[in-house]
């Protein structure tokens, strides 16, 4: 995530806020949520839950966001505690340990349009919606916090599982 600093006015009320984003070559920083273009699948095909987690892992592999151990610390949560969050929402992410495998913090957005099954085999365990998250450090839970807060309302979250607008996602998690 960026680093911001406050410019000092005399009113208080004029207080603006910078920021100061660092970038690297593969994968520039934005504000709020750290997601970008290529970190975005949707239309996939059904696949086994354990390879939804395996594939949200290797996504955040891939655009640089945690090393190859995350991955199964990824599956292992999930085992430890169910990362379906109901309503058609799953967000895997790896186990406390796996926090040194963090390289920085970001999310990946996989859209399954008939479902990932991650809970008992009927329509409400199923998954349409899976945000892998990585947060170095404790950002993790500020990270949950930002994607529950964009998807509050279910008007969002029913179109998130069916949009083939991947603008519409990347306006969603980092507005």
């Amino acid at each position: 995530m960026g680093f911001f600093f406050k410019n000092k006015k005399k009113n208080k009320e004029e207080e603006t806020v910078t920021p100061v984003v660092e970038t690297t070559p593969e994968v520039p920083a934005k504000e709020g949520l750290i997601l970008v273009r290529e970190g975005i699948k949707l239309g996939l095909p059904t696949v086994s839950m354990e390879e939804a987690i395996v594939a949200a892992g290797e996504l955040l592999r891939d655009l640089g966001y945690v090393d190859d151990d995350y991955i199964p610390a990824m599956i292992r949560r999930n085992e430890e505690a169910s990362v379906y969050m109901g309503l058609g929402l799953a967000i895997p992410h790896g186990t406390e340990d796996a926090k040194r495998d963090v390289k920085r913090s970001g999310i990946i957005v996989m859209q399954y349009p008939d479902g990932v099954e991650f809970n008992g085999g009927t329509e409400i365990g199923r998954a349409h919606v899976v945000i892998g998250i990585a947060g170095v450090g404790d950002e993790h839970l500020e990270i949950l916090g930002q994607i529950t807060e964009a998807v509050t309302e279910e008007e969002i979250l029913e179109e998130l599982k069916k949009t083939t607008d991947v603008d519409y996602i990347l306006n969603t998690f980092t507005n």
